[in-house]
């Protein structure tokens, strides 16, 4: 039987004006809606190889005009497993677990911006 200890922190944080941050995509168009974003460029490469199937691959280079309000979530909190890494977004955007979401980070991202709405919050790092 596999035993795993994990502990759990959420630390809200500051993304300074004047930050790079990177984004992969096959779609030759600056995102609009909810999308990811990298603090560095070769976290974002690989997305955008994977991405670049359809209409080529985009490396877009973002910078930061404004502070923006972030909430942290740490550890592998970004890993897609049913042993827990994802129970503190899951807590804080359904007020409970939801292990059979595992996938589901379209809706995860949706109802973590309604919530982080109301406490200014501009996006998440996990």
């Amino acid at each position: 039987m596999l035993h795993v200890c994990t502990g759990h922190n959420i630390v809200p944080g500051t993304i300074p004006p004047g930050t790079l941050l990177y984004h992969g995509t096959g779609r030759k168009e600056i995102p609009t809606g909810l999308e990811w974003v990298a603090l560095d460029p070769e976290h974002s490469v690989p997305f955008c190889r994977l991405a670049g199937v359809g209409e080529g691959c985009w490396h877009l280079t973002l910078i930061t005009t404004r502070p923006l309000k972030i909430l942290y979530f740490d550890g592998s909190s970004a890993a897609k497993m049913t042993l827990g890494t994802l129970d503190t977004q899951d807590l804080v955007a359904w007020g409970e677990t939801q292990r059979d979401w595992v996938n589901n980070d379209t809706q995860r991202i949706q109802d973590l911006c309604a919530w982080g709405k109301e406490y200014g919050v501009d996006g998440f790092v996990r």
